[in-house]
């Protein structure tokens, strides 16, 4: 579980690789791979359609450099039959959940000021938004913070083959 977190969240595969057998660019995939569900889990959650390239690597980056002051602690596996239960105590980042009302703000100040004429198709439209949940989001990186402490359960099972790996409903509260 340690293994996992580290690769998904601080991009270190040091551990993961040697649990599960896989190389350093498998492992970086499924890094790149997580960071683009919370890049597209971003756009969706503030209503924002296809971006360009550019801007999507944008909130990559920002994901990347949030994603490196993940705090979390891994506890002792605990044998349920089979399977394992594994508790993690984790500081939930705060950058964006505080940006909220700035990001709220920045978007009233825009759509009030801005030339429709500036904008000839959704996507400059839509990377324009984007543009200022990130900038909005960056410019508060400095001073993230941590959540109050919460636990969860990770579920690890074995599958058919004998092998151990993250069930697919690994999580709960």
């Amino acid at each position: 579980v340690r293994g996992a977190l580290n690769n998904i969240y601080l991009g270190d595969p040091t551990e993961y690789m040697e649990q599960v057998e896989i190389t350093e660019e498998e492992a970086a995939e499924e890094y790149e791979q997580g960071i683009e569900v919370e890049a597209d889990f971003l756009l969706q959650y503030y209503g924002i359609g296809e971006v360009s390239d550019e801007v999507y690597q944008q909130i990559v980056d920002m994901y990347k450099t949030i994603y490196q002051q993940s705090k979390f602690e891994v506890q002792e596996a605990v044998k349920n039959g089979d399977d394992y239960n594994v508790e993690v105590l984790i500081s939930p980042i705060d950058v964006i959940v505080n940006s909220e009302e700035d990001i709220s703000a920045a978007v009233d100040e825009f759509v009030e000021s801005a030339d429709p004429a500036d904008y000839p198709d959704d996507l400059s439209i839509n990377d324009a938004l984007a543009q200022i949940v990130v900038d909005t989001i960056s410019a508060n990186i400095p001073d993230l913070g941590w959540q109050d402490q919460i636990s969860v359960i990770v579920k690890v099972e074995k599958d058919d083959a004998g092998y151990y790996g993250l069930s697919s409903d690994a999580i709960s509260q």
